[in-house]
């Protein structure tokens, strides 16, 4: 696997927020209906996503997991958020970055390894960390899926 680091631009995006237990088959059964929702709020308000669908995650909590699903827009959509949808940006900055190939399952793995190539050198996370699912499921095998990863990396002091 090859880490990247590289700077990013502000991405603004509209999203629910969840909080699940820590198992796969509930993260995705929760990461499903909130994509779900947010795109038929974008459909139900004639607002197109910018980009493929993403998941942010601000903290880390070893015992539950809480995200943010939803999908990038068009600054001026940020207003339009309502109810359950909330607008948000993600920060602009410096990211290590790397594509993960396979199951959704196994991106914890793939975490692993980053945050182990990030203490050999020197950096530590700043928070927040996103996912860019760049293929369908509905339509790709799992061993095929890429899933685009960012971790914003925090600055020296």
């Amino acid at each position: 696997m090859k880490f990247e680091m590289t700077e990013v631009s502000e991405r603004p995006y509209l999203y629910v927020e969840r909080t699940t237990g820590m198992d796969p088959d509930e993260i995705g059964a929760a990461m499903g209906a909130a994509f779900g929702e947010v795109a038929g709020f974008l459909q139900e308000h004639g607002i197109m996503a910018t980009s493929a669908p993403l998941s942010a995650y601000y903290e880390y909590d070893p015992e539950k997991l809480t995200f943010r699903a939803g999908f990038p827009v068009a600054p001026a959509d940020l207003e339009r958020a309502s109810g359950n949808v909330e607008a948000g940006t993600l920060p602009g900055g410096r990211v290590m970055t790397f594509t993960h190939v396979g199951p959704y399952s196994r991106l914890r793995d793939s975490y692993a390894a980053l945050m182990a190539h990030m203490a050999e050198n020197g950096l530590e996370f700043g928070g927040p960390a996103w996912e860019v699912y760049v293929d369908d499921p509905a339509k790709v095998p799992e061993e095929d899926l890429h899933t685009l990863v960012y971790v914003s990396i925090a600055e020296p002091e």
